[in-house]
């Protein structure tokens, strides 16, 4: 991977929808070597997809809360992937090493909807502990990809 490369990565990280052509013109090359590196970047499995970044507060999901998770010990965690995948509120899990098994990040459109989710963890798949905290802001910033660099 070069300079121009992470050019490309750059301006897909501002905009995925941008065009091929003006892709081109801002890193001053032909359209079609942007093109051309750009299905490589593809192909090589950098790149894995081109999304939408929604903003929650918009779409009625006010309340954004990360969640620790502690499964009892000894259980299969692959009903518990698959549980949680069903979970529209659920918008990031983490497998995690340490006193607890997993991290949700949980968006709800209210309290109460968090409860319920809460209650569901613990009442329908066993989850022995919860720990939730709500988020105040998201810093400015963040999330961020990783770093090329």
């Amino acid at each position: 991977m070069d300079a121009v490369d992470r050019k490309i990565i750059a301006l897909l990280q501002i905009d995925s929808r941008i065009s091929v052509t003006d892709m081109a013109d801002e890193m001053l090359i032909g359209i079609s070597a942007a093109s051309e590196r750009l299905k490589r970047l593809v192909r090589s499995g950098l790149i894995s997809r081109f999304t939408v970044e929604l903003d929650a507060s918009l779409a009625g999901r006010n309340i954004d809360a990360l969640i620790d998770v502690r499964l009892p010990a000894q259980v299969d965690h692959r009903p518990f992937d698959e549980a949680i995948q069903a979970m529209p509120a659920v918008v990031n899990a983490l497998h995690l090493t340490g006193p607890s098994d997993y991290q949700l990040r949980v968006q709800t459109r209210d309290v109460a909807e968090l409860d319920a989710l809460l209650s569901k963890l613990k009442i329908d798949f066993g989850v022995a502990e919860t720990n939730t905290r709500l988020a105040l802001r998201t810093v400015e910033g963040f999330p961020r990809a990783p770093s090329l660099e």
